[in-house]
């Protein structure tokens, strides 16, 4: 009796159940601490890729609206203004804006394409400088976008060159509404102009809006939509007196 007393007493660690036990806890903590991480990995993945995508659109829409804004400009624009004119004449006619009328929106294989002209001369006091000649030159004065095969493109130079990168975003869709507002300029000429008619000279403000819709080339489920407008800052003028 005293010796097995006495053994009970020297008995030390733990038994196995107790470690069994012990092994179960300590694989259960193992296993949430490792699905907490894979879910911030995830999580951190995810809005890196969003981030990204967000960014190559915005940057591509700032490029696509500073270009919008341009287009139509003209080097010699006090030449589409009546002005006084010697000879008894009270008025000089306007000479059209022929930048501006380059400016529009057709349906390409990939959705809508924007093509529009600005001038790339300006008129100056020296032989230097050639002076606005007043026709587009398609070959350094002709630009647009169009979306094809995931890839929006910008015309150049004659040519169609990429402006988004495949392997970080696939545009998946590309809209743009050109919407005009017209003003009636029938009281700047100098006989009586009757609206009605149709002829007369009118201002035409336009608008360019655009839709960017884009995924990340690396998750197809992450997706991103981007919406923008700008004016473009030179008016048509269309009409004339009679």
């Amino acid at each position: 009796m005293l010796n097995s007393l006495a053994s009970k007493r020297r008995q030390t660690g733990l038994s196995l159940i107790e470690l069994m036990v012990g092994i179960t806890v300590g694989m259960i903590v193992v296993a949430g601490a490792s699905l907490m991480m894979t879910n911030q990995v995830a999580e951190h993945r995810l809005l890196t890729l969003e981030t990204q995508i967000q960014q190559d659109l915005r940057a591509t829409a700032d490029l696509m609206l500073k270009e919008v804004r341009r287009a139509g400009s003209w080097a010699v624009p006090q030449n589409g203004l009546w002005a006084p004119a010697a000879a008894g004449s009270p008025f000089v006619a306007p000479v059209a804006n022929p930048y501006i009328r380059r400016l529009s929106v057709t349906q390409s294989e990939g959705g809508d394409e924007l093509q529009y002209s600005y001038s790339k001369q300006k008129e100056r006091f020296n032989d230097a400088s050639p002076l606005e000649d007043n026709l587009v030159d398609e070959s350094t004065e002709l630009f647009g976008f169009k979306l094809e095969q995931g890839v929006i493109k910008f015309l150049l130079g004659g040519n169609w060159q990429p402006m988004t990168d495949p392997s970080v975003l696939i545009v998946t869709g590309l809209q743009i509404t050109l919407n005009t507002q017209e003003s009636s300029l029938a009281d700047s000429c100098e006989n009586v102009c009757s609206p009605a008619a149709g002829t007369c000279p009118k201002l035409q403000q336009r608008r360019v809006a655009i839709r960017i819709a884009g995924r990340s080339a690396h998750d197809a489920a992450v997706t991103r939509e981007l919406n923008v407008s700008a004016r473009v800052r030179n008016d048509e003028l269309a009409g004339a007196c009679s």
